[in-house]
């Protein structure tokens, strides 16, 4: 039975990017301290180091980006639990939701285990390339009002192709919309986006 990991993120976790900035931090606080609190002169040998370090965690990055890791960005969390999806309920870890209870089904996210990704912004820039495939949700619209929103792992783009069956009965039924569906099941042409459409006229 096809089962998708359930992602639980850390609050904060310690990553190379953080202990970076962290060291330019002290870096910078010692040159201050150095200089305008101990009133030590710029020519000690401490300061050549001290205005050389900060940029050290940058040369690290470059030189990463010129070497071929193939490593893995840090999970900052655990895989814990799975999402089952059925034709007649989703599973999430041990609670189970019968689809006639769901209003709507909803997945926001396009990430799975080794997309490539080197622009990765201020809090992922010294961090390694390759993601962890968790930056995905399910989200489900009960009709009690409640909303559940699950974190969870893909292993590759197009692993919805593999309940394919299942995700066809939840369009059918109303829960997953017409574009949702195109998406997860990474229909890429004319004729399977009208064999789609054609489903609900029978």
């Amino acid at each position: 039975m096809k089962k998708f990991s359930i992602y639980k993120p850390q609050t904060f976790y310690w990553t190379r990017t953080y202990k970076s900035y962290a060291f330019i931090i002290v870096i910078i606080i010692s040159i201050l301290v150095l200089k305008f609190l101990l009133n030590v002169p710029e020519t000690h040998p401490a300061f050549k180091f001290l205005f050389l370090a900060p940029i050290l965690p940058f040369i690290y990055r470059i030189a990463l980006s010129l070497m071929v890791t193939n490593k893995y960005k840090p999970l900052k969390g655990k895989l814990e639990g799975y999402i089952i999806f059925k034709k007649d309920s989703i599973i999430i870890d041990k609670q189970t939701f019968p689809i006639e209870g769901i209003k709507k089904i909803e997945f926001d996210g396009v990430d799975w285990l080794g997309l490539e990704d080197w622009n990765r912004g201020f809090r992922g820039y010294f961090e390694d390339p390759f993601s962890q495939g968790v930056n995905n949700t399910l989200i489900l619209y009960l009709w009690n009002g409640q909303i559940i929103k699950t974190r969870f792992q893909k292993l590759n783009h197009c692993e919805f192709q593999d309940i394919e069956e299942v995700i066809l009965e939840y369009y059918l039924k109303d829960k997953l919309s017409y574009l949702q569906t195109v998406k997860i099941l990474c229909l890429s042409d004319n004729d399977e986006w009208d064999r789609l459409k054609k489903l609900k006229q029978y």
